[in-house]
């Protein structure tokens, strides 16, 4: 054997070894992930989350950092959502939780499509098999059921996230019409938690008004997602 193609094996041999630790490390981070996410749902509820926020010497960055993390672990947004209208009140916890919500869509959305496609797919489409022929529509497609999904409180916020990472979906196309299209229910969420603080108050009714007004008027978009697309 020359030289020439000793050097050549040695060098396939630390590739294939990067290869499997990049395989390994993957799969290590996987399961870190599945641990966090069961310590998060163990950890916190609407209760601990506001008290954190109110008694935290910084609360709207560890508001926001809450924002960018939980939810990865599939923790259910709108008890964020509440404890930031209970903290600091509708204009300013709808801003914050808008900024948080930007760091965790960009990072779940990363997530999905660069580290962890093949698990998140196995997962998404054995849970939830009508997926998979909504994710592989065209682009034009998916950024109007995107933008349905937002706005329809019925689907999972994390599902979202993690679902439009296997799309071909841009990612500025994904975060642009995530941020516009959350807006509605961040306020209606934030304000529920803003007028929660006083109950027995007839804004308190009308936000819950609100909210059952968002959640039933758009339920009705969902028949669209469920309609075959148009291969012509």
């Amino acid at each position: 054997m020359n030289r020439e193609s000793y050097y050549r094996k040695e060098l396939a041999s630390l590739v294939s070894k990067k290869i499997n630790w990049s395989k390994w490390g993957r799969w290590l981070a996987l399961g870190l992930l599945v641990l966090v996410s069961w310590w998060i749902f163990k950890t916190f509820n609407l209760n601990r989350v506001r008290d954190l926020v109110m008694t935290s010497s910084y609360a709207e960055g560890f508001y926001v950092l809450l924002w960018t993390f939980l939810p990865m672990g599939f923790f259910p947004v709108p008890i964020l959502a509440l404890a930031g209208g209970m903290g600091f009140g509708l204009w300013k916890g709808s801003l914050l939780t808008v900024i948080g919500a930007s760091f965790n869509m960009s990072f779940m959305f990363l997530i999905a499509r660069y580290l962890f496609r093949r698990p998140v797919q196995n997962f998404l489409y054995e849970r939830y098999p009508s997926t998979q022929e909504i994710l592989s529509s065209k682009p034009s497609r998916l950024r109007l059921v995107l933008a349905l999904a937002r706005l329809i409180p019925l689907i999972p916020y994390n599902i979202e996230n993690y679902a439009f990472g296997l799309t071909d979906i841009t990612f500025i196309d994904y975060l642009l019409i995530s941020l516009v299209t959350i807006l509605p229910g961040t306020l209606i969420y934030v304000n529920v938690g803003d007028k929660a603080v006083a109950p027995n108050t007839w804004d308190f009714v009308l936000a819950i008004g609100l909210l059952l007004l968002l959640v039933v008027g758009t339920a009705f978009l969902t028949k669209y997602m469920r309609q075959p697309e148009d291969k012509d």
